[in-house]
């Protein structure tokens, strides 16, 4: 399921390597987010150059990244979901090796490693997830492998995190629902590095976003954070001076575990 937003230059790219994957049994979904580009043009192309491959086009109007992800899962009514954005790639046997690993373990959630291209080229390293990990930050590639019937019971991507997260915010609901995680120590993925993204947008709104998906999960946080998360939100635009620095407490703390674990796991 790949969608497209004003990324029709390198979705070829993305399409590309998912044809090009060791599994056969798929089926590739591109999702037009009511993109002003050529990506209704290039997708027909891509359809008519791979016809031995299923692949479907689908539009909508522009409503962001977490409806057009849902509206591309919805289209198919495929066991196994794995999310690719139109300006990254999979290697070649990515989906094959998630498959077998969801199926080995009886797991819900595969997720790999990663290596990033094109302004950098660096590994991109995930570790087990544990509920600790994943409450202070995400800690799983957006590209990672899960059941429908986790999705379905989750009810899709949240709407209300339109600057970013959006992944994050999915994977504890994956959490919340009992999932069960398995870690795939491989690099399957590529993720493109090129000027300003999504991730930096997410970045600037931290407070708010993290706010935001506290309250999306109440259950699995302390009742201090959701209470404070809370009065982030309701005084968004002039937050007490003690809101603020709770917040900013919080959010500093959970990147400082977080850059501990992936100290942890860069040594190991």
């Amino acid at each position: 399921m790949i969608p497209c937003y004003r990324y029709a230059h390198v979705l070829r790219e993305a399409v590309q390597s998912a044809v090009a994957q060791t599994w056969q049994n798929l089926r590739i979904v591109i999702v037009d987010d009511g993109s002003p580009d050529d990506t209704a043009v290039v997708a027909r192309q891509l359809i008519a150059e791979f016809p031995a491959r299923r692949i479907d086009y689908v539009h909508q109007a522009n409503q962001g990244l977490a409806a057009a992800r849902n509206t591309g899962i919805r289209a198919t009514a495929s066991e196994f979901v794995l999310p690719l954005d139109a300006d990254d790639r999979l290697v070649p046997d990515a989906v094959e090796r998630l498959v077998m690993a969801l199926e080995r373990e009886s797991a819900d959630v595969a997720t790999p490693l990663g290596r990033t291209f094109g302004d950098e080229d660096r590994r991109l390293v995930t570790l087990p997830v544990t509920r600790r990990r994943l409450l202070a930050g995400n800690c799983l590639i957006y590209s990672s492998m899960f059941r429908r019937e986790l999705f379905d019971r989750i009810g899709g991507y949240a709407g209300n995190l339109l600057a970013g997260y959006e992944d994050w915010d999915f994977w504890l609901g994956a959490l919340e629902h009992g999932a069960k995680f398995v870690h795939v120590p491989e690099e399957l993925f590529r993720y493109r590095r090129h000027g300003a993204t999504m991730l930096t947008t997410a970045d600037r709104a931290a407070l708010e976003l993290r706010a935001t998906i506290v309250t999306n999960h109440p259950a699995l946080y302390p009742r201090w954070r959701v209470w404070l998360a809370k009065r982030w939100l309701a005084g968004r635009e002039r937050p007490s001076s003690w809101v603020r620095c709770g917040m900013l407490a919080t959010l500093l703390c959970d990147r400082r575990l977080k850059q501990f674990w992936r100290l942890i796991g860069a040594s190991s």
